[in-house]
């Protein structure tokens, strides 16, 4: 098995990731990691952590209070 590490920030590379998915031999492999931040967050979703807000503006008032804004 050879592994290979493409870079899909540009017009070729992208072509090149869905040609070979397109072939028999080939298996793509998506290996986009999460941040720590986002891996916290997912956990706590997980775990119940989390808040209930009525609506957007309550969500966005305590963000402004909790930032002194």
């Amino acid at each position: 098995m050879t592994t290979i590490i493409i870079d899909e920030k540009t017009k070729g590379a992208k072509k090149m990731v869905e040609y070979l998915k397109t072939q028999r031999y080939a298996k793509i492999i998506d290996e986009r990691t999460p941040n720590a931040s986002l891996l916290k967050s997912m956990e706590e979703a997980r775990t119940g952590k989390t808040k209930e807000m009525g609506n957007i503006d309550d969500y966005f008032n305590g963000l402004r209070k909790r930032a002194n804004v």
